[in-house]
């Protein structure tokens, strides 16, 4: 199967989106320097699958002027409303005014916006996070869990106190049917190494093709990218880049193709639609920001 195939497999699109006022439901502490924020959100607001991302804007006055993406954690169903959780780290002006907002308050949110992760493609499911990356791949192990799929879940950190939201993915994967595997770079919790390391360890136990979905350090990223094209593995993955509007339009977040996408751009005529980006650019909110790793460069990506 092509990286363009698998772009086109149901639930890795992304569904329309729409701009709408969202309410604060609640706000918690998850872990240290850490928050949740539940959003509901109108009938009409698309329902995200795991790997989209949202532009979420503070109501004026506001100390910043743009939206700010903000990767979608949990969907949750109460009849006919719908909740959104978001895991995120109040460290600039705007995630801490959004940190300040309480019950019934109101943000303005577009979405749901970009690629999410193909995860009815066929193979054993692996699922990598990296430190605050653990939240958009509990929601995949929740979807996996939904089509009757166990997963091995490899969660990596430079040492035990970055391993954000340990006991969550310990219950979440107790109930849905998935291995969890550890390592700190440090060795203060599980495998003394990295996600690399794990995989290495792993691999030979499982059955091919394996199917990675991750999230994390653009580093860590890059690595398993590498791994998984010299093992034989297809690997989605979650980037992040400087986004304004999260549509296309500002051009704001572009990532290097690599030259096979380049190649299939140009050979497909793709590159007449200015929102996907051009051949030798891919838009990370539109083209992304789940890509496959066969899909950018990886020596240019930073």
């Amino acid at each position: 199967m092509s990286a363009a195939e698998s772009k086109r497999k149901p639930g890795a699109k992304r569904a329309a989106w729409s701009q709408v006022t969202a309410r604060v439901r609640e706000q918690r502490d998850y872990a240290e320097g850490f928050r949740w924020l539940d959003l509901d959100v109108p009938a009409e607001f698309g329902e995200p699958v795991a790997g989209q991302f949202v532009q979420l804007l503070l109501e004026s006055p506001s100390p910043v002027l743009l939206p700010r993406p903000m990767s979608v954690a949990g969907v949750t169903r109460r009849g006919a409303k719908t909740t959104i959780g978001f895991l995120y780290a109040p460290v600039g002006a705007g995630t801490r005014v959004l940190a300040s907002l309480e019950p019934g308050e109101t943000v303005r949110i577009t979405g749901p916006l970009g690629q999410g992760f193909p995860l009815d493609e066929p193979g054993t499911p692996v699922l990598i996070a990296g430190g605050r990356g653990l939240a958009p791949l509990l929601m995949a192990a929740e979807a996996l869990a939904k089509q009757r799929r166990s997963c091995e879940f490899v969660f990596g950190a430079r040492n035990k106190s970055l391993l954000i939201g340990l006991n969550v993915a310990k219950d979440v994967l107790a109930k849905r049917g998935g291995r969890l595997h550890l390592c700190t770079d440090d060795g203060s919790r599980g495998l003394h190494g990295n996600v690399i390391d794990v995989l290495d360890k792993i691999s030979p136990k499982l059955e091919a093709p394996l199917v990675i979905h991750a999230c994390g350090p653009h580093g860590m990223l890059g690595a398993i990218a590498r791994w998984a094209l010299a093992n034989g593995a297809r690997a989605h993955l979650v980037m992040e880049s400087v986004m304004a509007c999260g549509t296309g339009v500002c051009r704001g977040c572009p990532l290097p193709r690599s030259a096979e996408a380049r190649d299939r751009v140009l050979a497909t005529g793709d590159a007449a639609s200015a929102l996907q980006g051009n051949p030798e650019w891919a838009m990370c909110c539109t083209d992304g920001p789940v890509f496959e790793a066969r899909e950018l460069d990886w020596d240019r990506v930073e």
